[in-house]
């Protein structure tokens, strides 16, 4: 018995068993790889590159987003996070500035501030940037608006 890869599109697309002639099973058109021996087996999905008539075939490179892609993200990321700390600091700011808030509320209002110029100084061009924590993550969680369906 022999493993044959099929290749369509410089892609592994097809894997095979058979104690058969390949050349005989398949149109003469359709590319058939002998993997039998080897490691680690191919799957479907596996890149193929033909060099000089030999063919090489490996894991398919992930995905590496490009540099507009990571900014945008991130840039979506600051939003959101800035929009959750605005929420969360509305009724904070209300209550200092009517004179009512509690020690607790004046604590809370410093470290959401905190939290906002953190956020703000996250490099937006970094592939995985450190975001920092809610100062109080049940807080911003219960300032979420709904959702409409």
């Amino acid at each position: 018995m022999k493993t044959y890869a099929r290749i369509d599109s410089e892609q592994v697309v097809e894997i095979i068993t058979t104690d058969g002639d390949i050349s005989e099973m398949f149109h003469p058109s359709i590319t058939w790889v002998d993997v039998t021996s080897m490691e680690p087996e191919p799957v479907e999905g596996w890149s193929a590159t033909n060099d000089s008539g030999e063919w090489i075939l490996s894991p398919p490179v992930p995905y590496q987003p490009t540099h507009e892609e990571i900014r945008a993200a991130n840039i979506a990321r600051r939003n959101e996070l800035l929009a959750r700390a605005a929420l969360a600091m509305a009724p904070l700011q209300d209550a200092v500035e009517l004179g009512e808030a509690t020690e607790a509320e004046s604590a809370l209002l410093t470290r959401w501030r905190q939290f906002r110029v953190a956020v703000s100084r996250v490099p937006l061009d970094a592939a995985d940037p450190e975001w920092p924590a809610f100062p109080d993550p049940s807080y911003a969680m219960n300032t979420l608006p709904e959702q409409s369906a």
